[in-house]
Parts: structure tokens; sequence; C-alpha cells
């Protein structure tokens, strides 16, 4: 059960530690607002091959840049996308890696994440900038294929799908694999460690919590979960729209 209100509306910035979560519909987003990407963030839309993927990313890059302004008290113009990735070092070109803004030039004071799917986004916030924060969103029939189990599962996680009802299993294997991709980018490495080796469930003590999006409090559209993984302390109690499995 979900516990608390959801933070989904801020006026200001989040109070530290609590992350503040936005779903939207890229559709939504004008794209000419996209002038207002880097140079890195255009250089990777144009590595999308695919105009609707270039179109939701350009979309996704501007809705996490104009929350970002709000949430620090200023406006977007004043950002520059400061992003790292653990091989190539800070601000990679094309732009990618663990998400953040340099605001005026200084570093914000934000953890950011940020997942796209099935033409929908879901932006996680938080202050201060060193809480560890991932998120991820799923559509629930991306799991449904043949073999899904045996990649993206790990033995123990294949004991509790046994004991999962047979018409609930296919959210929970998307709920499941929104948590290990939650956790991927909680780390910053992403999957260069194979998903069954991801733990989705981490035992109290490992240093991360992860907790299932409430689907209601945050209006996800029908047929997607989400996940939220966050630095274990950095959260008091329950975090506000979510529950912990």
């Amino acid at each position: 059960m979900c516990e608390g209100q959801l933070n989904t509306s801020p006026a200001c910035a989040p109070p530290p530690g609590l992350p503040v979560l936005r779903v939207l519909e890229l559709a939504s987003v004008d794209q000419a607002l996209g002038a207002l990407l880097g140079p890195a963030e255009h250089a990777r839309a144009e590595s999308f091959l695919d105009s609707s993927a270039r179109r939701d990313f350009v979309a996704g890059r501007v809705a996490q840049r104009l929350m970002a302004a709000e949430l620090l008290g200023t406006s977007p113009e004043k950002l520059s996308p400061h992003y790292w990735c653990p091989d190539c070092g800070e601000n990679p070109v094309p732009s990618h890696g663990r998400p953040g803004y340099l605001n005026d030039g200084v570093p914000s004071a934000l953890s950011i994440s940020l997942s796209r799917s099935g033409g929908w986004a879901l932006v996680a916030m938080a202050a201060p900038a060193g809480l560890r924060i991932g998120v991820d969103l799923q559509r629930i029939a991306s799991v449904g294929f043949s073999g899904f189990d045996g990649v993206a599962l790990g033995p123990a996680e294949r004991v509790r799908l046994a004991g999962i009802a047979p018409g609930e299993r296919e959210a929970w294997r998307a709920a499941t694999w929104a948590r290990k991709e939650a956790l991927a980018k909680h780390s910053g490495m992403g999957l260069r460690t194979g998903p069954a080796d991801i733990d989705a469930f981490p035992e109290p003590g490992s240093g991360v919590e992860v907790w299932d999006v409430c689907a209601a409090e945050v209006r996800l559209p029908g047929g997607f979960v989400a996940a939220v993984a966050v630095s274990a302390g950095g959260v008091a109690g329950a975090f506000p729209g979510t529950a912990r499995v």
C-alpha cells in the first residue's frame, strides 16, 4: 500500500533527500523548445535513426531542463548540461551518462534521473546533488517475450516469480525489470552488469533502497510500472508515492 502524498508539482526546490517525481506524455512537449538543448544533446538526438525516437529524446531532455529550472528557481536558458559517464568522463559527446546541470556555470544542487518508455517519461529530481537516484518507467507489454526470465532474473527472483499468481506475472516481471534499471542508473554503471546479476530486491544494509512507484498517485498511464532507487538513508521513512516490496 502506498503512503503519503507525492510531491508532483512543487513551487520550489524539494526538501533535502526527498525526490520529486513527474510523469508526462512526450508528445505534449513543444519540439521548438529543443533549441534550449546543448550541442552534445543535439548530437545525441541526431544519432537516433528513427524520427519518433529522436522526438521523444528531445522532448525528454526539454522536460528535464524545464523541471530543473523550476526547482532551482532559474531560467532554463541559464542551465548547461553537465553529464558524467564512468567510461567517457564529463560531458561526453554525444550526451549520455548521469544527468546534471550547471546553473550559470556552477554545479546545481540537484540529483536527476529520467526514463522514457512508450511515449511517456518519468523524471525524478532530489536535493542535494550528492544523493544518488535512479528511476525507470516500463511498459508491462515490453517484457512479454520468450526467454525473458532466463536473461533478466536471478535464481532468487525466479523463486519469487513462481509464487506469483499466473495472471499477475507479467506485471511482476515488468516491475522487477524497472527496479533493476533504476538500480543500474543509481549506480551510474548502467547495464554493464548482466541484468540477472542485479538484485532487484536488495537486502537492508546494501546502501540502496528501491521503491515501486504507485501508479495512481503519479498518474502513470495504464499498462506501465515504475521504480525509484535512492541511496539508503536518503529518505526518512516511506518514500511518498511509493511502496517497498
